[in-house]
């Protein structure tokens, strides 16, 4: 058994924790949900040593427990996947999933061997094709996360803490990892388990606990609640969903139109259409292409072919891919990596791509009382909550983070997005927010590129999807036919419902 008593934190005025007390068994699996700011990840944070509580204390199995770093935590065996892992690019995966354990000598590891064979083990349970000898640098974003999951495997920790385990992960990743998670619970270990995606919490949790401003709310059997109670719990009120029309795009005029894409074994091709004031889904497994296909259409990647056109004046002219880079907004799946300053305020992220229209002539000193303006306009338009644009955006949430990314974009006069995963990392209110803003861009006569591993997201939003498998385009989908079903079936097997 696990206890957190009367846990109170609080940072510079604000009470992050207000008296929360919860528990958890082992052989069981505890959701913890609320919306981002609601004090999850300080909650475990204070569980994983990183911070101390000011009140409150910490039990596991009838002892207390007093951390004063993670690696106290770590060595009373509790494991912290954290959401945003840290890793060192320039080691190997199997170094990186080790590093806590190393025995160096020299500065040199001196068993290598066992170290890249316990790693492929552990690699092999979520059954990732990730090499132990690869360096981290060469892993795919996407891929990542899998590394700090196995790592705390291989810690053999009694409390195992999962924060957003399956944002970065495939549909195969993902269903290895919830065997995994039932393995660990047949072992008696203790699982906390932190996610946005309600599905995943009534599919893999025992138990929840709902968290609301730093404060417990509600707590229960997951047998005795639905998504929809739970949703309710996590906003304190009904959420109303945001209503697809179903939109025939066929007829309307192209905007931008790619083709013949190869990218080495990744891409086999590939090209597409996209037509003004739609959102084209782009749906795949992971590894499937759809982030090649991007990179490498807006030339990011080096390929040795491909042609890029985009409607202007009403016909067809061939481009350059960078200059197509330089006409879209593009947001990232990795917003910490590249997509924001985040050492710098909103008003400048929000500004960043748009700088000479607050340039002046001749000697090319910024405006920065317009630049004020503009991002306080954008705040309001796109509902961001923050007490001011002075405000560094590393102390946002994901969803408000998402959101100033948006805001940048549009202040560019993009009238194309690409949209790489944009509502990955955000709580279910934010996500709801962030699917009125593309639903309003493509309702103006923005057209809208959609990547997304969730399919109710798809199905929502998207007016035309293109399957991609293998490197290649095998199936377009509209109207009913964009169902979770059918895009599942035709990814996994090729074939449609």
């Amino acid at each position: 058994m696990l206890t957190m008593t009367n846990i109170t934190k609080q940072f510079t005025g604000v009470k992050a924790l207000d008296n929360v007390s919860i528990h958890a068994e082992e052989g069981r699996v505890l959701g913890l949900i609320g919306i981002n700011g609601a004090g999850k990840s300080t909650l475990m944070n204070v569980l994983g040593g990183v911070f101390q509580p000011d009140e409150g204390k910490i039990e596991l199995n009838g002892k207390e427990l007093k951390f004063h770093s993670p690696i106290d935590a770590y060595n009373e065996g509790i494991a912290f996947i954290h959401q945003e892992p840290q890793f060192f690019l320039s080691l190997t995966v199997a170094e990186n999933i080790f590093i806590s354990d190393l025995y160096m000598k020299n500065k040199v590891v001196t068993d290598k061997k066992k170290m890249m064979e316990q790693a492929e083990k552990y690699l092999s349970i979520i059954a990732s094709n990730i090499k132990p000898n690869q360096l981290l640098e060469d892993v795919a974003i996407g891929q990542r996360q899998v590394i700090e999951i196995v790592r705390a495997l291989t810690s053999g920790a009694q409390v195992i803490i999962f924060d957003e385990p399956t944002s970065s992960l495939g549909i195969h990743e993902k269903e290895n990892l919830f065997k995994t998670i039932e393995k660990l619970k047949s072992e008696g270990k203790i699982i906390i388990y932190i996610s946005h995606f309600l599905d995943e919490i009534m599919e893999v949790c025992d138990d929840y606990v709902v968290l609301r401003d730093g404060k417990l709310v509600n707590q229960g059997l997951i047998s005795e609640t639905d998504k929809s109670g739970l949703s309710d719990m996590i906003i304190g009120q009904k959420l109303e969903k945001l209503k697809k029309e179903e939109v025939d795009t066929s007829d309307r005029e192209i905007v931008l139109k790619v083709e013949d894409i190869h990218h080495g074994n990744l891409l086999h091709g590939v090209g597409f259409e996209l037509r003004k004031g739609e959102v084209l889904g782009i749906w795949g497994l992971m590894g499937a292409g759809r982030t090649e296909m991007i990179r490498a259409m807006l030339g990011l990647d080096r390929v040795p072919g491909g042609k890029a056109y985009i409607n202007e004046n009403g016909e067809m002219r061939p481009i350059k891919k960078h200059e197509l880079l330089e006409r879209v907004g593009y947001v990232t799946e990795g917003r910490h990596f590249d997509g924001l300053f985040l050492s710098k305020p909103v008003w400048m992220n929000v500004t960043s791509a748009n700088l000479d229209a607050y340039s002046s002539k001749g000697i090319h000193m910024l405006d920065m009382k317009k630049e004020h303006e503009d991002t306080e306009k954008y705040i309001d338009m796109l509902n961001i909550k923050v007490p001011n644009a002075d405000v560094k955006v590393s102390n946002l949430s994901g969803g408000n983070q998402q959101k100033v990314i948006f805001a940048k974009w549009i202040d560019k006069g993009a009238n194309i997005f690409i949209l790489d995963e944009p509502t990955r990392g955000v709580d279910v209110g934010a996500k709801l927010g962030i699917h009125k803003i593309i639903r309003e861009l493509a309702s103006q006569g923005s057209s809208v590129i959609l990547i997304t591993s969730e399919a109710d997201e798809m199905v929502d939003l998207a007016d035309r999807v293109l399957i991609l498998r293998g490197g290649e385009i095998i199936s377009e989908q509209t109207g009913a036919d964009i169902n979770q079903t059918n895009l599942m079936r035709i990814a996994l097997e090729g074939v449609s419902a």
